[in-house]
């Protein structure tokens, strides 16, 4: 029988087990800072991570320390499993476009924007439970909705794992996930589309 996952919110407490997962993301020196600042172009993005990680990791860790909620930590019988990062489309600037669509609602309805699953753990239909999880969880925070922002099959072909940090389609359709449309950065190199899940 699968043990069930325990998801815990960024804090002072699962800090650590978060470093270790996102600082070696994206090439390293992710720590899934990119969702929290304003980017001209991925180069900047990628330059950052590069050069000045320490600076990732301190964005962060003040956003958790201000209360927002940055994701939080999946654990499996104790042992990190995954990162996700989600919450309210309010707590990210990365959203900002998204805001203008869904108004006031926008506090209650969290985006799932990348999921960081430890290697141990790839290829064994993880994304579906985390979001199972992620779905009881949103309800005991008194979120509504649950979005998800993945890129389409066709975009998962042509460019391979570099989109796969915000899961794949089918394991959102899996979870109860319904397509809304296309994604405010779909694009014809890169189609993706908007998920949804009531809570």
């Amino acid at each position: 029988m699968t043990a069930k996952l325990e998801l815990k919110p960024l804090s002072e407490e699962t800090f650590a087990d978060y470093e270790t997962i996102t600082k070696n993301e994206g090439g390293g020196g992710c720590y899934c800072a990119f969702w929290h600042q304003k980017w001209a172009n991925m180069k900047g993005w990628e330059e950052q991570c590069k050069t000045r990680p320490e600076k990732n990791k301190a964005i962060v860790l003040e956003k958790m320390r201000a209360g927002f909620h940055v994701g939080v930590m999946a654990y499996e019988n104790g042992k990190p499993a995954a990162w996700v990062c989600a919450g309210p489309l309010t707590d990210f600037y990365w959203t900002w476009k998204r805001l203008a669509v869904v108004g006031e609602s926008a506090n209650k309805i969290a985006g799932v924007l990348c999921l960081a699953v430890v290697p141990d753990y790839r290829g064994k239909g993880l994304q579906e439970r985390l979001l199972l999880a992620l779905k009881d969880y949103g309800k005991l925070q008194g979120w509504e909705f649950l979005e998800g922002y993945p890129f389409d099959e066709e975009a998962i072909k042509k460019h391979g794992a570099g989109v796969l940090w915000c899961g794949y389609p089918r394991g959102y359709e899996r979870a109860g996930f319904e397509r809304l449309g296309a994604h405010w950065l779909s694009s014809a190199d890169a189609p993706r589309s908007i998920y949804r899940l009531k809570l």
